[in-house]
Parts: structure tokens; sequence; C-alpha cells
């Protein structure tokens, strides 16, 4: 009995107004809990939206040379020393970019197909690669005769006319990249350069050029002209 009037001393009980106040403290901080908790919801649920999307392609573009469907033959054949040939030839661009293109070109001797003459004194078989003049002209297909040239002036210089090499070498234009002097400009889709090509046979030619014969290459190169200076 004394203990339980001890233990009322030192922890009285609490009167039944504080218990009534601390009731209506944790329901109001419920509320406000419950309050903040509904107001963090119509924050995150209830904003506006709106959603969009696009997408392109990036393609390169081509350089494209190409050799019209013209077959590149001289005529007329069988030459005689002082006479001439022409072979005209389409240069194309199919591409998308435009170009420049550059020629190089070399010779090799072929066998001449018709039968070998018996001379009387007889000659030593030459080169004819060693004496033809070659020449390049920018004129249309139905310019690349004697007529169509005359007052020309070739593309090529000088000293690529004759002799020709044995491997591939400038003729127009340089291939190094870049400009260079002589190079030629094709521009965009269908571009034509029509060019024709005539080798002389001197005059002076000796006995030993009969029955001979020699195969010219030509090698173009192009190169886009955009960012390319």
């Amino acid at each position: 009995m004394m203990d339980d009037l001890l233990q009322e001393m030192i922890d009285p009980a609490p009167v039944h107004r504080d218990a009534a106040r601390r009731r209506r403290l944790w329901t109001t901080v419920a509320i406000v809990g419950l309050a903040a908790v509904g107001a963090t919801t119509l924050t995150t649920s209830a904003i506006f939206t709106d959603n969009d999307a696009t997408s392109a392609t990036i393609e390169s573009g081509t350089v494209d040379l190409a050799l019209g469907d013209n077959a590149f033959t001289f005529t007329p054949q069988n030459l005689a020393p002082g006479s001439s040939t022409f072979a005209p030839l389409e240069v194309k661009s199919n591409g998308s970019l435009a170009l420049r293109y550059s020629i190089s070109y070399f010779a090799t001797p072929v066998v001449n197909p018709l039968p070998d003459p018996v001379l009387d004194p007889p000659a030593v078989r030459a080169d004819l690669s060693t004496v033809l003049v070659l020449n390049v002209y920018a004129v249309e297909q139905a310019s690349c005769s004697a007529a169509g040239v005359a007052g020309v002036t070739p593309l090529n210089a000088p000293a690529t006319a004759s002799p020709w090499p044995s491997t591939a070498s400038p003729l127009v234009g340089d291939n190094t990249e870049g400009a260079d002097d002589g190079d030629r400009d094709l521009a965009v889709d269908d571009s034509v350069d029509w060019l024709c090509f005539r080798v002389d046979f001197p005059r002076d030619a000796g006995n030993g050029f009969q029955d001979a014969g020699v195969r010219l290459d030509l090698i173009f190169n192009a190169e886009q002209t955009a960012n390319n200076p």
C-alpha cells in the first residue's frame, strides 16, 4: 500500500484533460501528414505532358566516272608515214558529286597480224611507240578529224606527244590529289566531256616501222571537287 502511494507521488497519472490534449495533438499530426501525402500525389500524377520524335538519314555522295559506249578505236589503220588516225572518246560523270579527272597513258608493242614483208635490204624491226605523235583535243565527236582539230590547242603538253612511255605517266592533268594544271572538270549527273585522240605517223619514219604495232593504254583517275581545292 505504501509502495503504491510513493509511486503515485513520483509519477502521478496524467490528468484527463492532458490525455485529451495529447490525442488532439496526434490527430493533428496525422491529418497534416495525410494532407502532405495527398498534395504530393496530386503534384506527381496530375501534370500536363506531351511527347514527339523525329529521325533523319545521312547519305554520302558518289564520284562515278564512266567512258562512253562508243568503242575506242583509231581509224584509219594500216598507216603509212605521213598519215594520221583519230579516235573520239566520251567521258561521263554518272555520280552525284562534281568531279575532276586526269589521264595517264603508256604504250606496249604488239604483233601486227599482217604478213611480215620481205625487205631488201633487210630492216631491223622498230618500235612504233618511239615515233608516233599523240595529241588530245577537247572537241565534239563529229569534229574528231584533221579539219575539226585544225587550230585547236592540244590538252596534253608537247613533251608528252612522243615518245610514248612504257609505264603509266601523266598525259592530261595529274592524278595527284587536289586541283592540278590540266585536270578536266565534270559537273554532276550525266555531264559529258568529248575528247579526240590524234596519232600522227611522221613522214620521215624509217623502213623498220613496217608491219609494226603498238597498244595505247589510257587510265582515267577521278576525284571529288567538293572540299578538295
